[in-house]
């Protein structure tokens, strides 16, 4: 009887699934043939695994860069945050500084106008 070959394809979660979660398969005593169909099968459960662990791997890789991009998408808004709170404490300090030199320029004309002496 001809081997069937495997496809090269395998699903998640297909038949062979859940016997690779729990169920055992009793093994031939050392020694004996193996048939190709437990070949075959083992062959099939083997693909079953690699297949689902690529899925797994790929669903890990693919959450970890929708992470990165989001915190780096936070990042970039709590930069522009700073960068926003930098400029008003910046206009913040112009004006106030403006507001002293006034102050002391009308402060320095009123004692300019002063007559000289004790007052």
């Amino acid at each position: 009887m001809p081997a069937v070959p495997p496809p090269s394809v395998y699903e998640v979660g297909g038949p062979f699934t859940a016997a690779a979660e729990g169920q055992s398969i009793p093994l031939p005593a050392s020694g004996l043939p193996v048939p190709p169909s437990m070949i075959e099968d083992f062959s099939t459960r083997l693909g079953n695994l690699e297949y689902g662990h690529g899925q797994l791997v790929k669903k890990v890789m693919v959450s970890q860069i929708v992470y990165a991009a989001d915190r780096r998408k936070q990042v970039g808004t709590q930069v522009e945050q700073g960068q926003l709170i930098a400029t008003q404490r910046d206009e913040v300090i112009t004006a106030l500084t403006q507001q002293c030199i006034l102050w002391m320029d009308r402060r320095l004309v009123d004692l300019e106008r002063r007559p000289p002496g004790p007052q």
